[in-house]
C-alpha cells in the first residue's frame, strides 16, 4: 500500500473515531447529552449503573434530578441525584472535538433485590420543566458463589439502597460503551478501503 493510500486511511479512521466516540443523546432542552446508560441498554441488578452526562453551555440556571423508574415492573421510582451536580470547574472539563465542556457521572448500584423488567433514566430538567429519558433493561441478580444466599426478596427500589457518588474517571464508560461500535466500525471501513484500493 503506498504512503499517500495509509496516510487517507489514517485519516479516515481517526475521523470515524472521533465522531463515534463523542456522540450522546441531547437533553429535550439542548443544554446537556446524556453519554451514559446506553440508550436501550442492559444493566444487572447488584451492579453499577453509570451515568454520565456532558454540559453544554452555561449550567448557572440548570437544575437536574436523575430518577431511576420502573416501566412493567412493581417497584418504586429511585433517587439517583437530586440537585446532581452541575458546576463548571476544571475537574470536571473534557475537551470533544477540540471544544470545552464540563463531564460529570454517577455510579448507581442497582439494588440486588430490585425487579427485572423494564425502567427508564429520568433527567429531570427542574428549571426547565422538560425530562430527558434512557429507556434501560435490568436483569436478575446472578450469585457468584455456590450456596444460595438468604435475602429478603423486597421490591422497592429506593434511596437508601442506593449509591450515588460523583466520578472522577467518568471518561471511562463512555470510552467502554462505543469501544465495540469503534471497532466494529474501523473493521468494516478498514477492510472495505483495502478492498477499493
Amino acid at each position: 500500500m503506498s504512503t499517500t493510500k495509509s496516510v487517507i486511511l489514517i485519516l479516515i479512521l481517526s475521523t470515524i473515531i472521533q465522531s463515534v466516540t463523542s456522540i450522546g443523546i441531547q437533553a429535550s432542552t439542548h443544554d446537556f447529552n446524556i453519554t451514559s446508560p446506553l440508550d436501550h441498554g442492559v444493566y444487572v441488578c447488584g451492579q453499577m449503573l453509570p451515568i454520565t452526562y456532558v454540559l453544554l453551555g452555561d449550567s448557572s440556571g440548570l437544575e437536574l434530578n436523575i430518577y431511576m423508574r420502573p416501566l412493567d415492573v412493581n417497584a418504586t421510582t429511585a433517587i439517583i441525584a437530586e440537585k446532581a451536580d452541575v458546576s463548571e470547574d476544571a475537574s470536571s472539563v473534557v475537551t470533544i472535538n477540540k471544544e470545552t465542556f464540563w463531564e460529570h457521572s454517577y455510579n448507581y448500584r442497582i439494588p440486588q433485590t430490585a425487579p427485572s423488567g423494564n425502567y427508564e433514566i429520568v433527567f429531570e430538567s427542574v428549571d426547565a420543566g422538560e425530562n430527558t429519558t434512557i429507556p434501560i433493561t435490568v436483569r436478575p441478580f446472578v450469585s457468584t458463589s455456590a450456596a444460595p444466599s438468604a435475602t429478603g426478596s423486597s421490591s422497592s427500589l429506593s434511596p437508601s439502597n442506593s449509591i450515588s457518588t460523583p466520578s472522577t474517571s467518568s471518561s471511562i464508560y463512555s470510552q467502554r460503551k462505543h469501544s465495540g461500535v469503534v471497532f466494529s466500525l474501523v473493521g468494516f471501513i478498514s477492510g472495505f478501503i483495502l478492498f477499493v484500493l
